[in-house]
C-alpha cells in the first residue's frame, strides 16, 4: 500500500522510515538520504511530501522524500530522494515510487552513491544526469610542521550560540550565493542543526577581521562528527561547511580554516574525515586534494528532460 503524507510523518512512520534508512545504509555502505531529508523525516517540514510503500506487518519497503520548490526558482520544481529496502529491490518498486514522485511534482532525483538501481530507474524514466556531488575523504591526516597562519588582521575563534547566528547566516548566504542549497539556509535550518546531538560549538570556527564594534566575519569552518557505522566502522569527522566571505576570497583563508578544523578533529581522535563538494567546484576540489582528500564516491542528480 502506497501512502502520501504532506508536512509531518506520524511517530510510527518516522521510526519505520528511520529503520529503513539504517538498513539501506548498512547494506550499501552509503546513507541513502541527505541530511535535509533526514531532518524532514525526524521533525517534519511544511509542504514537503513523503511517499511510503508499506509492506506486511507495517514494515516500510520504500520511501520517497519530495522537497519544497525553491521560492527563488519555482521553475526548478521539487527534488526527490528515494530508498528501497534491500529485501524489496529488483521488483520495480523504485520505478513505481519515482513515477508517483513525478506526478507529485518532482523534476529532479538524487541517487546517493550512484547506486546501479538508481541508474536503471533514471534510464527507464528518461531522466538525464545533471549534477555530481562528490564524497571525499582523508584517512590519517597529518598536520604540516608549520600550521598556516591567518591573513593579517584576521583572528579565529569558536562559534557562540545565541550571539553569532545572524551574522553567520549572512556570511553563509554571501559565500554560497550561487549554491542551490547551502546559500538559502534560514534561521530554522541553523537552529535545527544546533539542536542536533552532534553539534559542538568548539568545532565551529569563525574567522573575524577588524576589532571592537567593527569586527565582521570573514569565513568559517563548521565541523561535524558521525558515530561508528555511519560512514565507517569507526567514528568519522566531517568538514561540514567551509566558506569564505567574497571580500576575503583569494587570501588563503580557506586553506587556514580547513587546517584549523582538521587539526581539531585529529586531536579529538578522528582518523577519517569526510566532506561533500560539487564536482564542478574546481577550486574547492583542488583545495581538498592538496590537503590529502580523495573522492570516495559520488551522488548524482538526474533531471526531467
Amino acid at each position: 500500500m502506497r501512502e502520501q503524507t504532506v508536512g509531518e510523518l506520524t511517530g510510527p512512520d518516522r521510526e519505520r522510515v528511520a529503520a529503513l534508512v539504517a538498513a539501506a545504509a548498512a547494506a550499501d555502505g552509503q546513507v541513502p538520504l541527505s541530511e535535509e531529508a533526514r531532518l524532514a523525516v525526524a521533525h517534519g517540514r511544511p509542504g514537503v511530501i513523503h511517499l511510503i510503500e508499506h509492506g506486511a506487518a507495517g514494515a516500510v519497503l520504500g520511501y520517497a522524500y519530495i522537497g519544497n520548490p525553491d521560492p527563488a526558482e519555482p521553475d526548478e520544481g521539487r527534488a526527490c530522494e528515494l530508498v528501497i529496502a534491500p529485501e524489496a529491490r529488483g521488483a520495480g518498486l523504485g520505478t513505481l515510487l519515482a513515477r508517483d514522485a513525478l506526478k507529485a511534482g518532482a523534476t529532479r532525483f538524487w541517487a546517493h552513491g550512484a547506486h546501479p538501481g538508481a541508474r536503471r530507474v533514471a534510464a527507464k524514466l528518461g531522466l538525464v544526469e545533471s549534477r555530481e556531488l562528490r564524497l571525499m575523504e582523508v584517512v590519517g591526516w597529518t598536520p604540516a610542521a608549520l600550521s598556516p597562519k591567518p591573513p593579517a588582521g584576521i583572528s579565529i575563534r569558536a562559534f557562540r550560540p545565541g550571539e553569532d547566528e545572524d551574522s553567520w547566516l549572512a556570511v553563509n548566504a554571501a559565500a554560497f550565493a550561487s549554491h542551490p542549497e547551502q546559500g538559502k539556509w534560514t534561521r530554522t535550518d541553523l537552529d535545527e542543526r544546533i539542536a542536533e546531538p552532534w553539534f559542538d560549538p568548539a568545532g565551529f570556527f569563525l574567522a573575524e577581521r577588524g576589532s571592537g564594534a567593527k569586527r565582521e566575519l570573514a569565513g568559517f569552518h563548521w565541523t561535524k562528527t558521525h558515530p561508528a557505522g555511519a560512514y565507517a566502522e569507526e567514528e568519522v569527522g566531517e568538514v561540514y561547511v567551509l566558506g569564505v566571505a567574497p571580500g576575503a576570497q583569494g587570501t588563503g583563508l580557506g586553506h587556514v580554516l580547513l587546517h584549523q578544523g582538521l587539526d581539531y578533529l585529529t586531536k579529538r581522535g578522528f582518523r577519517t574525515v569526510i566532506l561533500y563538494v560539487d564536482g564542478d567546484n574546481t577550486a574547492a576540489v583542488r583545495l581538498y586534494e592538496r590537503a590529502g582528500f580523495h573522492t570516495r564516491s559520488v551522488d548524482l542528480e538526474y533531471r526531467v528532460r
